[in-house]
Formats: structure tokens, sequence, C-alpha cells
């Protein structure tokens, strides 16, 4: 009996050792996910289905210098403390050559020095000016910053004839940042907001800053800021019997504010980086192939955005070499074609120029113009 549990042990030890060098032969990267649990979870399912869907294709046709890509997902619960704990568990404890993630700009200017420090290339979807305008070599952006997107709805508010602007936006860095940056454009276009109301996460009430805006009499409400709050109060100035025109941004092109915000949704248009009915061929191509792997799930700008990021990765390994200044290198000179847009390297890290500009109507998103590519 001893003998044969002595054997088992060894069996069990050589087990143990040839699944872990598996393991070892993947090449494995970290997404720091916004988030996997909480409010907001349902972000971090359309993020986790995107890299999936890119996964999958990579290492059908090989993987990543003949390794098979791995991604581990970290929760960051969207709290800025989880984001540094995620970011320094991939750095020390999975010894990852890039992170992907997180998504929140709040969540990135509070962890992306430690990756920065370490010298550990990071590619995020937050769109804050900030995490791109100080100078960090590692930092990369998967999206249009929020000046780009400032600036374009600026114009196409002014464009369209209005002349007393009101913005509501939640007060947390995209929010603020986005507020600021359109505040500023405006002014730059002798069009200067006339009333700006703010709100906190979490609030559900926004009786009064609907009321200051019906009673000032603005002509159009810019509303700029995280998903939930932002369809309670389109959903809330409706309710209130005020039928002012509402413009926002991507966060409010999401299917679940679109849900939450109900009938209110008719008629909104945003600035946003994708809507899943751009004719774009190459766009339509991947959101009949996302649909049919996701029982007919309609893909979001998440999604797509990780999708990207995916392919971009694994281009970029596969060119320029898997450690972390390779992928920095390689990211820093790139000029690749994605589904979302092109990414091209650049000075600041921003890879990404594209908007587009869409209009709710009749229970879905239409496409009014594209603008960058």
């Amino acid at each position: 009996m001893k003998g044969f549990l002595k054997i088992l042990a060894v069996a069990v030890l050589v087990l143990m050792v040839l699944a872990g060098t598996l393991s070892a032969q993947n090449l494995r990267i970290v997404c720091i996910v916004t988030a996997l649990t909480g409010s907001v979870a349902q972000n971090g399912e359309y993020i986790t289905r995107g890299i999936n869907m890119a996964l999958d294709e990579v290492n059908a046709k090989g993987g990543v210098r003949g390794q098979k890509l791995e991604v581990v997902f970290l929760d960051d619960q969207a709290k800025a403390s989880e984001a540094i704990n995620a970011v320094k568990k991939a750095i020390y404890d999975l010894n990852t050559p890039v992170i992907l993630g997180s998504d929140w700009s709040g969540l990135v200017l509070a962890s992306m020095q430690i990756a920065a420090d370490e010298g550990i290339p990071q590619l995020v979807t937050a769109t804050n000016v900030q995490i791109t305008s100080q100078g960090i070599p590692t930092i990369f952006r998967l999206r249009a910053n929020d000046s780009v997107a400032a600036e374009i709805l600026a114009k196409y508010v002014n464009d369209q004839g209005y002349k007393k602007i009101g913005i509501m936006f939640t007060n947390e860095d995209y929010g603020r940042g986005f507020a600021d940056e359109t505040s500023n454009y405006l002014a730059k276009l002798d069009n200067k907001p006339a009333v700006i109301e703010s709100c906190n996460l979490g609030d559900s009430d926004f009786t009064a800053q609907i009321l200051s805006f019906k009673n000032s009499g603005v002509d159009v409400i810019l509303a700029l800021g995280k998903e939930i709050e932002l369809a309670k109060f389109l959903r809330q100035t409706r309710e209130l019997g005020v039928d002012t025109p509402v413009f926002g941004g991507s966060p409010m092109g999401l299917d679940y504010v679109v849900e939450l915000a109900g009938g209110a949704m008719e008629g909104v248009r945003i600035v946003t980086h994708f809507l899943p009915t751009d004719p774009e061929p190459r766009i339509q191509d991947w959101v009949q192939r996302y649909e049919a792997l996701y029982n007919g799930q309609e893909p979001t700008t998440h999604a797509l955005a990780y999708y990207d990021a995916v392919h971009l990765v694994a281009k970029v390994m596969e060119e320029c070499g898997t450690s972390p200044q390779d992928i920095a290198r390689g990211l820093r000179e790139v000029n690749y074609q994605g589904v979302q847009s092109w990414f091209r390297g650049s000075p600041t890290g921003d890879l990404v120029n594209k908007q587009v500009i869409g209009e709710f109507k009749d229970g879905k998103w239409h496409v009014v113009a594209v603008l960058g590519d």
C-alpha cells in the first residue's frame, strides 16, 4: 500500500510539473476589467466577450510566435483601490509583459504610474486627456480622447444652431474632463455654456438639475459622464415634461442605458467610438460574426475595443517581440487597421482619432456621420 501511495504521489507530481510546463508554454497577458462585479458588471461582460472572440481567432491561426495566447482577467470592481491592486498583481505576481485596461479614467489615473515605473505597457480605453498628456511612454489609448470627442461635439452642436447650451456631467474624472473640454471648445466658438450642472455617482434624484435647465430656458442639454446616472437623468427629464434635445457621449450608447432610459432615449444624439449599425463593410462583417457567436446579442463599443486590442497586441508581439520593451516600441510605431479604426503610433500614445455621431430613432441607433478613420 505504501508503495502504491508513493507511486501515486510521484504521478501527481509529474502531472503537476507537466501542467506547469504546458501553462508556461502559453504567452500570458492580463486584462484588468471594469468590472466583473457590481453595478457596471455588464461592461465587464462586454469586454470579456470581445477578448475571448479575438483570442480564439489568434490561437486558431497558431497563436503568437508559436505560443498560445492566454488572457488572465482581473476585476477592478470599478474602484481605484482595486485597480491599483490589480496592476500590482498583474506585474508582480503574474509577470505580464502588457496590461489591457482599466476602462474608466479615474482608475487608470490612479494606477498607471505603477505600470510606468516598471516599464510595463498599458493599453486603455479610458478617455480623459490627462492620461496621455503626462509624457508617460508606456501608456497607449485605444479610443479617441475626450479632447477629440469634445471638439466634435461642440462644433456639431454649434453648427446645429443651438445658442443656449446646458451641460450635465457626472462628477468624476471622465465626466468632469469631458465637460471641461467641451466647455472650452464651445467658448472658442463664442458659444459658452449657459448652465452647467453635475451629480455624483450613485445619485438617483435629478430634479434640481432638471429644473435648473428648464428655468434657464436652455435649448439643448449635453449629458456627459457615466451610464447609470445619465440614463436616470434622461428618463426623469422627460417624466418632468422637459423635452429639450439631449446630446451625449459614448456611455449613453450602451444597451443597458437604452433599456434604463426607455422611451426617453428617442431622439438622443451621441458622439461615440462605434455603432453596430455603421455600414462600413469590415464593421458589418464583424458585427455578424459577433452576433452569431453570442446568440444574436448586439455588440458594444467595449467589446470591439478589446477585440481590437487583442489583435493589436498579438500583431505587435509577433513582429517586434514579447518583452515589455519590445511591445512598447511596437505600439509607438504601429500602423494597423483594426475593425473599429486605424491604430497609429503617436508621441503621446493616442492611437485612434475616429468618432461616430449617432441618433437613436425608432428603437435603434442610426449613424449620422463618421469623422476620422
